[in-house]
């Protein structure tokens, strides 16, 4: 940490870095994301960007977004004569006992690349989130940008997690006929059965959720243990919280294989919660995603965050294909 702190001490803030203004900058950040990430925005990438330019047309909405943390609203932005051409966006995420700040939206003009732009907005936003007392800051890098990542490890960054996205393919006429007996496949010469999960499920899928969504990962993605616990008290959370869920069980004989949660979503993909024992022969993992695929809607796309490179063989073969691999990086402050 004494290494990283003299980094952000030693010499002046460039005079070319300033803080992000919404109402002056959003429309020409949305330009800059767009035309830096043209070849991996997907539609959630897209929709994010026609938000920042709704917001700009509007301080009421732009309000009300800032509010959930649904628009890049602090952060820093570097300027060349008037005009943005480096973005880094800071993203708040506080709960009960932890704070932490998210890096995203790195973004530098393909003209004014290999300047160290990237780099000093990196070491300025550390130095907003040090004196902001915040417990750590976190980013992630795609796991081919070699180049981004070598940067964060200079700065200081740990490699936490890689995490792999997979989305669903669009059901086929061979898928349906291939799996026509829906819910029943044969491993060892002993049958899957995919039933409703069965509330004396819960304390192994529990388990299992808890060593494939690590504690030190959950503060950013939308699984919560609560929303879907068994009893009463999962009941009256996802009746206030307004969280709608289903979830599958896939059963050996007498074995629990593993069990899947689906979250449906206001965005444009649900997601998928593939609970499996890791240490095992993930057996349960292509009948459950099959099953997912097949009762889900064919309008929604299915998305499964999943540690990469676990089980990858099973999910392409359940008729899912990788979107993006993450490697996840933090720097604790604290």
């Amino acid at each position: 940490m004494a290494a990283i702190t003299k980094t952000l001490t030693t010499g002046a803030r460039p005079k070319n870095i300033r803080t992000f203004d919404p109402r002056r900058d959003i429309n020409q950040v949305a330009d800059l994301v767009e035309l830096c990430f043209a070849d991996t925005l997907d539609q959630e990438g897209h929709g994010y960007l026609r938000q920042m330019r709704s917001a700009a047309r509007g301080s009421g909405y732009l309000q009300w977004a800032g509010a959930r943390n649904s628009l890049p609203l602090n952060g820093v932005v570097w300027e060349e004569n008037g005009r943005v051409v480096g973005n880094l966006t800071l993203i708040p995420y506080a709960g009960l006992r932890h704070s932490y700040y998210l890096i995203a939206n790195v973004a530098v003009h393909p003209d004014y690349r290999r300047r160290g732009i990237a780099r000093s907005l990196t070491s300025v936003a550390i130095e907003q989130v040090q004196r902001r007392k915040s417990e750590a800051v976190w980013l992630h890098v795609r796991a081919e940008n070699n180049a981004a990542g070598d940067l964060y490890r200079s700065l200081g960054f740990i490699e936490r997690a890689w995490r792999t996205t997979w989305h669903s393919k669009p059901l086929t006429n061979a898928d349906l006929i291939l799996h026509k007996e829906a819910g029943t496949q044969t491993t060892n010469n002993l049958e899957i059965h995919i039933r409703s999960r069965k509330p004396e499920d819960w304390s192994s899928q529990q388990l299992w959720l808890k060593s494939l969504y690590p504690s030190h990962l959950a503060w950013h993605q939308a699984l919560r243990i609560p929303a879907i616990h068994p009893g009463l008290w999962g009941y009256f959370y996802r009746l206030f919280n307004d969280v709608n869920v289903k979830h599958w069980s896939a059963q050996r004989g007498n074995r629990l294989e593993g069990v899947l949660t689906w979250q449906g979503s206001l965005g444009y993909t649900d997601s998928l919660w593939l609970a499996v024992d890791p240490s095992g022969d993930e057996t349960g993992v292509v009948p459950l995603l099959e099953h997912a695929r097949r009762n889900s809607s064919p309008r929604r796309q299915l998305s499964l965050d999943y540690p990469g490179g676990k089980a990858s063989q099973a999910i392409q073969s359940a008729g899912y294909q990788e979107h993006q691999t993450l490697v996840w990086m933090e720097m604790r402050l604290d």
